[in-house]
């Protein structure tokens, strides 16, 4: 019966629920078996117990765990079968005991040791399979002891010394595979062979000589897979012979001809390769191709090759199962995106260009979205849990018909090992069509649940141009892309097409240093984050302080330096004329940068000539503008949650008024959880939401609103589906950090962990993908009283019917203009009609009477705080105390 399971998975039929039957009836059958007398069935099934969890493993279902399962199996078999007249069964067995090692090394456990097991099992296999009659099974060992070898090298362990040892393997098997009937899997060993070969020359050792044994075998093996039709695996080798071609020229061996050759064995290879049916594979051979391109100046077929490989980095993160494995397709995409921007500007394709920066933008957010773990403490809707259990089987389905073992999270440089044994069944067509047709019934389900999270985590097409240009709102609005490089830093500027008919997109372009990669953002990181990361990690509050004044005090420098490494001035001389607003979407650490402050030439400040909006991308763009626009007519007011803010209820009582906010739309002090809070912002069309929150440049995800004691929001919390707020049109966080967004920059040889970082995980944009059409954030730790001035004058201007960017300008003007004489004429009328509320409330027993004393006094106090300044002092005309916010979102 286990036989029977066994068999129906490895034909792709329910192949996760037929190998758990089979295992249980393995399992129930060993049991049996170990009465005395019965040691031989005993050791048969404890092997094909041991191939069911193998198999499992590679469908990766728990791999290191069904791996374990079956070392164990195999290796109590392997004690049974050392008896005398059963060395056959044996050696069976410690192949395949061989083949479980070699797999865990291959995904990292041990994987030193485990390819000692390996060999070691391999090794005494081959031994017994010398025997007449068992050439095939030893032509299959001395495979598995190849690859093994490989591998060893692989890790740079005597590699030359262990890259001949598999060499000596694989010939040996060529010779007995050469036998009529065992045309494929001679095919495969010859595959190998001529890697190892090329790797031998990669390494030095004899270069040409083995690159010509390399090309002759990886040849041979092209002819046979032909005739077969074995096109995936002409395909993994005809790549592997454009690599041997390429290094060929790059050693001056007939140079032109040899790319090609190169050139022609690549794209013979895609012509077999289909980016959602095998996307490890077209991503090998794409980027290859590209790479030949790039490296050579031939900007159309790096263009051609890198185009077909980011198809499939789309399809592979869709396909990834896992937060680790997406960051490590992403870590090995960066390059081919990053490419294929830069050839395509070189090839002055700058409508390809920036379509590819869109469509490289929010991945990580789309990523985030979908992963298991946005939900805290377990709390996932059952809706969200039965889409992702279908989604994950119906991928691990489709995985197992479409491809080997090991192959689809394999993004190495290197290529794969020919598999050792085929334990996959052919494509089969109609179950994968079934397993399609699960997975799209999974994401219409999700899409009735939750529109945001299936339109971010689908696989998504190039934008269109025309896309593109329909987000910008009138002819005065231009689009800023940036993207940085290695060796450029990008500006690509969108504007509606001319009256001639010409594209809109126009690039301006700075070089780095060319002794510096990436030195934009080594400079940013420099100048700009680690100092204010810096601020925080001192331990007394006024060390705190004094890092913090010499930041500011610092900011000014700064960005005039910015500005002139960005070239501003020429951007805006030669791409903005005639613009009056610009949507901004900064990449990397720029995303940190308060633009609005940019210095530019007359001495004005980007934000006074430009009406300045940010998005993450032009994809969260296009879902902000689809939503309905509502009239914030209802506001809500979220304040100070900790109770510890002096001037944030002055700040709330202040915009309470000018929005006639009744006092059930308002949640104060420590009586705030996160559950009110979501309640509030389903209730309202905008939000104040005035208190303390963090920025966590440690975690991202767990950067948080603060409530009283433990309670908090996270930005967890708010890309998951659980918090979704449709009707809201804006929120105000008058807190600080909110705009605030980093990811650990560095990994541990001090190189920009750049998978990380092109993404603004603020608390700002967990609001606007929560439905928000716009966030008011901030960029740095902001004063209490000064943040309660400027949210007062935004509020008002809001209520006056002016637009956000509107509104925020002339909160910045009021906060750097407005005299000490001109705040206390406002304050004292403010002081009057604070008294006569309070005083009204006290006669009337309002039980909210000692609130509005408190209003009264603090009112009082700032007063005299400004009696310390000259009348005509402007005592918030720093930009510390009005530069910090931005529009996220919509204008």
């Amino acid at each position: 019966m286990g036989n029977a399971y066994l068999t129906q998975a490895e034909l792709g039929k329910e192949p996760v629920a037929n190998l758990e039957r089979a295992i249980a009836a393995y399992t129930e059958a060993t049991t049996i078996f170990r009465q005395p007398g019965l040691e031989r069935d005993l050791a048969g099934t404890l092997t094909n117990l041991g191939n069911a969890y193998l198999t499992q493993a590679e469908l990766g279902k728990e791999p290191v765990a069904n791996l374990e399962r079956a070392i164990a199996a195999y290796t109590e078999a392997t004690t049974i079968r050392r008896q005398p007249g059963l060395e056959r069964d044996l050696a069976g067995t410690l192949n395949n005991l061989g083949n479980a090692y070699l797999t865990q090394a291959e995904l990292g456990k041990e994987p030193v040791a485990n390819l000692e097991r390996a060999i070691a099992a391999y090794t005494e296999a081959t031994t017994i399979r010398r025997q007449p009659g068992l050439e095939r099974d030893l032509a299959a060992t001395l495979n598995g002891m190849g690859n093994a070898y490989v591998t060893q090298a692989q890790l740079g362990k005597e590699p030359v010394a262990n890259l001949e040892r598999a060499i000596a393997a694989y010939t040996e098997a060529t010779t007995i595979r050469r036998q009529p009937g065992l045309e494929r899997d001679l095919a495969g060993t010859l595959t190998n062979l001529g890697n190892a070969y090329l790797t031998q020359a990669e390494l030095g050792q004899e270069p040409v000589a083995n690159l010509e044994q390399a090309i002759a075998a990886l040849t041979e093996a092209a002819t046979i897979f032909r005739q077969t039709g074995l096109e995936r695996y002409l395909a993994q080798t005809l790549t592997g012979l454009g690599v041997a071609y390429v290094t060929q020229a790059e050693l001056g061996q007939e140079p032109v001809a040899n790319l090609e050759r190169a050139i022609a064995n690549y794209r013979e290879a895609l012509s077999f390769l289909n980016p959602t049916l095998l996307p490890a594979d077209t991503l090998r051979s794409g980027r290859n191709l590209g790479n030949l391109g790039f490296q050579q100046g031939w900007w159309d077929i790096a263009i051609e090759g890198y185009s077909v490989a980011v198809e499939a980095v789309e399809q592979s993160r869709a396909w990834a199962t896992s937060e680790a494995l997406r960051q490590e397709i992403v870590r090995e995409s960066i390059g081919v995106y990053e490419n294929l921007i830069q050839a395509a500007v070189n090839q002055g394709d700058l409508s390809l260009a920036l379509r590819t920066v869109e469509r490289s933008r929010s991945k990580r957010l789309a990523d985030l979205i979908a992963v298991g773990d946005l939900y805290a403490d377990g709390r996932v809707p059952p809706e969200i849990q039965a889409w992702y259990q279908q989604v994950k089987e119906s991928r691990q389905i489709q995985s197992q018909l479409r491809q080997d073992p090991l192959d689809q999270p394999g993004f190495t440089q290197k290529p794969q090992p020919y598999p050792i044994g085929n334990t996959r069944a052919s494509f089969a067509t109609e179950q994968l069509q079934a397993a399609e047709a699960a997975e799209h019934q999974a994401w219409d389900a999700l899409y009735r649940f939750d529109a945001i999270t299936a339109q971010l985590q689908q696989p998504q097409p190039q934008p269109r141009l025309d896309e593109l240009t329909a987000l910008l709102p009138s002819p005065q609005t231009a689009l800023l892309s940036f993207y940085t490089t290695a060796t450029h830093t990008h500006i690509f500027v969108l504007r509606r097409p001319s009256r001639d008919g010409g594209e809109g997109v126009n690039c301006h372009t700075i070089p780095n240093p060319p002794e510096s990669a990436n030195d934009l953002q080594n400079w940013l990181i420099d100048n700009w984050v680690n100092p204010y990361i810096a601020i925080n990690q001192v331990e007394t509050a006024q060390s705190r302080q004094q890092r913090r004044d010499e930041w500011h005090q610092a900011m000014a420098t700064r960005l005039q330096e910015l500005a002139t490494r960005l070239q501003f001035d020429t951007l805006i001389q030669q791409h903005l004329q005639g613009i009056t607003e610009l949507i901004l979407i900064p990449h990397l650490f720029l995303h940190q940068i308060p633009f609005d402050l940019l210095p530019t030439a007359q001495g004005q400040l980007l934000g006074d000539r430009f009406r300045l909006q940010f998005v993450p991308s032009t994809k969260i763009l296009g879902l902000c503008q689809e939503r309905s626009q509502p009239t914030p007519d209802t506001l809500g007011i979220v304040e100070n949650t900790t109770e510890d803010l002096p001037y944030t209820p002055l700040e709330c009582e202040w915009v309470a008024q000018t929005w006639n906010v009744p006092r059930q739309r308002r949640l104060q002090g420590r009586t705030v959880t996160p559950d009110s809070y979501l309640q509030l912002l389903k209730q309202v069309q905008a939000l104040l939401s005035s208190h303390h929150a963090t920025s966590r440049p440690d975690d991202p995800l767990n950067s948080h609103l603060v409530l009283d004691g433990e309670q908090k929001v996270t930005l967890r919390d708010l890309l998951s589906p659980l918090w979704r707020f449709p009707e809201l049109s804006e929120v105000f966080l008058s807190c600080c950090e909110t705009g605030l967004s980093f990811a650990t920059s560095r990994d541990e040889e001090g190189n920009l962990r750049r998978e990380l970082l092109d993404e603004p995980l603020s608390l700002g944009t967990g609001f606007l993908l929560g439905g928000a059409r716009a966030v008011i954030s901030s960029h740095w730790a902001v004063a209490d009283l000064a943040t309660a001035l400027f949210s007062r004058e935004y509020h008002r201007a809001r209520r006056a019917g002016e637009e956000r960017l509107t509104a925020l300008h002339q909160a910045r003007q009021a906060m750097r203009e407005t005299c000490q004489k001109d705040w206390r004429d406002r304050l004292d009328a403010d002081l009057k009609q604070a008294y006569q509320t309070w005083q009204q409330m006290r006669q009337t027993k309002d039980p909210n009477a000692d609130t509005a004393q408190a209003n009264y006094q603090k009112i009082g106090e700032l007063i005299k705080w400004l009696d310390e300044f000259a009348p005509d002092a402007v005592p918030f005309q720093d930009y510390r105390y009005w530069g910090a916010f931005y529009c996220l979102g919509l204008p």
